[in-house]
Order: C-alpha cells, then structure tokens, then sequence
C-alpha cells in the first residue's frame, strides 16, 4: 500500500489516474478510504492507495518517438 499525501486542489479521481495510469479503481480506492469524497481535497490529507492490479491498454500508449 502507498500513501499518498494531497495537494491543494487534488481530486480522487486524479489521483487515481496518476498512480494507477486508470480511474477504473475509483470506487476501490474510495472504499479503502471511506471518509473522503469525489470533490476537491485539502492540502495534507493522507489517501491510501492499495495494490490493485491494474491492465494498461496499449490504445492508451501515446509515443512520439520509436
């Protein structure tokens, strides 16, 4: 498990998106934290970000170079 501690402005979803590349884990990483919400965060809260196994699409790779 990784915790990760907001920034002013951050959201769960973002969140999600940074760390597992996906916001399909939204509603795992909301139940791991039962007291946040999906509206913006204040500075210093303390998200747990469980292990979640996670399939990246290679539609979702964008690369500019070879």
């Amino acid at each position: 498990m990784v915790i990760y501690t907001t920034k002013e402005g951050d959201v769960l979803d973002w969140i999600c998106w940074k760390h597992y590349g996906t916001t399909a884990v939204f509603e795992q990483v909301l139940a791991a934290n039962p007291t946040l919400t999906d509206e913006k965060l204040p500075a210093g809260i303390e998200v747990k970000l469980p292990y979640i196994a996670t399939v990246k699409s290679k539609k979702q790779e964008v690369r500019l170079w070879s």
